[in-house]
C-alpha cells in the first residue's frame, strides 16, 4: 500500500480538489485508488457526485467495522471514505489512519488522504515510505509559511518524504513568476513543476465531478498526469 497524504500550508489552498483529481487520473492509469477524506469541512464527496443528503462519514461511526459500512465507490470506480458530521480527536485521525492499512486487500492500492491544514501534519502516524504533499499558493501568506515549516521540519525527526506543490499559479502574474522562481532556486523539497490556475477546477466541481471527465484536454488535467507520474516515479525509488 502506498500512501499519499495532502493538506495545505493553510486553508483554501485547493487541497480537496487535488486529491479528487489525482485519484481519478491514478484510476484511469490502472491505480487502484481509495481516497479518505480527514478534513471536518468533509467537502471530498463532492467531486465524486455524493448527494448533499449523505452527510455521515467515518467520524460518526462507532467503530472501524461500522466505517467499512460508509465507503462508496463513484462512476470512475475510486473507491472513497466520507469524513462526516462529528469533529474527531488526533487519536482517532490515527487510529483510522492506521486501520486503513487493513484496506490493503487490492495489490498495490494507493490511499490518498485529504488532511485539514490546521493540524500539523507531524501529529499523524507516518511510515518511511509515506509521502507528504503541501500545498502552496504563490502569495506572501505562504512565503512566510514555507520558511517556518522548513526550519519545523529540521527540528522533527521524520522518516517520511516531504515535499511542497504549487496549486493556482498564474503564468500572467509576475510576482508569482518570481515567487516560483525564488522558491525553486533556494528551497528543498520543492516540486520541479505546479498544477496551474485553470477555470475547468471550477466548473467540474458545479458539476460534483473532476476536471479528467468534464475537460479531458484542459491544462489542469495535463497538470494533474504529471503530478501522478512524478508520485510513481518517487514510489519507485
Amino acid at each position: 500500500m502506498q500512501r499519499i497524504f495532502l493538506k495545505g500550508i493553510k486553508g483554501g489552498t485547493g487541497c480537496t480538489a487535488i486529491v479528487a483529481n489525482l485519484a481519478c487520473v491514478l484510476k484511469k492509469s490502472d491505480v487502484h485508488v481509495i481516497a479518505v477524506d480527514l478534513d471536518p469541512k468533509s467537502d471530498l464527496g463532492l467531486h465524486f457526485g455524493l448527494p448533499w443528503k449523505n452527510t455521515q462519514g467515518w467520524s460518526d461511526a462507532e467503530n472501524f467495522n461500522d466505517i467499512l459500512t460508509c465507503f462508496y465507490q463513484d462512476s470512475d470506480g475510486i473507491i472513497f471514505l466520507p469524513h462526516g458530521e462529528k469533529t474527531p480527536s488526533n487519536t482517532a485521525l490515527n487510529e483510522l489512519i492506521d486501520n486503513c492499512n487493513k484496506l490493503d486487500n487490492i495489490q498495490n492500492a494507493w490511499v490518498l488522504f485529504d488532511c485539514p491544514s490546521h493540524i500539523d501534519i507531524s501529529n499523524y502516524t507516518l511510515h518511511e515510505d509515506d509521502i507528504v504533499i503541501e500545498l502552496v499558493n504563490c502569495d506572501a501568506v505562504c512565503h512566510s509559511l514555507i520558511y517556518r515549516r522548513l526550519q519545523k521540519l529540521k527540528k522533527t525527526e521524520n522518516s517520511w518524504h516531504h515535499f511542497f506543490l504549487v496549486n493556482r499559479y498564474n503564468s500572467s502574474s509576475e510576482l508569482e513568476f518570481d515567487l516560483f522562481s525564488l522558491w525553486q532556486s533556494t528551497l528543498p523539497l520543492m516540486a520541479p513543476f505546479f498544477i496551474n490556475s485553470d477555470e475547468v477546477i471550477k466548473e467540474s466541481t458545479a458539476y460534483r465531478n473532476v476536471a479528467l471527465n468534464c475537460a479531458p484536454y484542459s491544462i489542469a488535467n495535463d497538470d494533474f498526469e504529471t503530478l501522478a507520474g512524478w508520485l510513481v516515479s518517487k514510489t519507485a525509488l
